[in-house]
């Protein structure tokens, strides 16, 4: 299995999907009416897995791989990393924002990573990015179901100012500073592998697209709240 080269929806990637969706699910149920021990300790688990995949990961990524990445790829600047980071702070006991932003940033970042990875084999850089993306959803269905966070509309407009015009500029400032084959948030070339991307212009005039189509998913994350809401009254 492990060492061949990747498929996208073939049978292993299925099995990683079909995995992380079970387990976001069902472990944020199954602790929801556990008792507040036993909820904070699943909560510190959960935190402490995903630190270990951020602390772990940039020496994975030049130590342990057969082709190595250069040392400025791995920073964790990508906005799935930012996602972990905020997750893991949050979940210790860190302010609310950290939750909306990983909320919006996870499930729309890691979802499409998980769906559209950008991995060549099955090999344990394939595990780590599954176990990475994975982990940041079940972070967020764990803080969602089990902690009982939720978004508001108000959030969208919070965290795409951030995004946008704090987190950007700063992201591709360093992206230039550092040169390739730095390249956080696909600002500077698209993904290797197939993605959504594909069929944008080449960076940054893909930023035209991609910025309101970034708004319009996190618009699209929050609708099960809005039609929720909506009902209750």
């Amino acid at each position: 299995m492990f060492g061949s080269p990747f498929e996208i929806f073939g049978t292993v990637h299925l099995l990683t999907i079909l995995s992380i969706v079970l387990v976001s699910i069902f472990l944020p149920k199954f602790y929801k009416n556990k008792s507040d021990e036993q909820i904070s300790l699943m909560r510190k688990i959960v935190a402490g897995i995903i630190a270990a995949h951020v602390i772990i990961s940039p020496y994975k990524d030049l130590y342990l791989l057969a082709e190595p990445y250069d040392w400025r790829e791995t920073i964790p600047l990508h906005m799935c990393d930012l996602s972990e980071i905020f997750l893991v702070w949050f979940l210790l006991g860190g302010p609310r924002l950290l939750y909306t932003c990983a909320f919006f940033w996870g499930l729309g970042g890691a979802t499409m990573a998980i769906l559209t990875p950008d991995i060549s084999h099955h090999d344990l850089d394939y595990i780590f990015f599954m176990i990475g993306h994975g982990m940041i959803i079940v972070g967020i269905m764990y803080a969602t179901v089990t902690l009982g966070n939720r978004p508001y509309a108000k959030d969208i407009i919070t965290v795409s100012l951030i995004t946008a015009l704090v987190l950007l500029p700063i992201v591709y400032v360093i992206n230039l500073i550092l040169g390739e084959p730095a390249n956080f948030w696909y600002l500077i070339a698209k993904p290797e592998g197939a993605s959504l991307m594909d069929v944008f212009p080449d960076p940054p005039l893909h930023l035209l697209v991609t910025t309101p189509l970034a708004i319009a998913v996190f618009y699209l994350i929050y609708l099960p709240y809005f039609i929720k809401d909506k009902f209750a009254k």
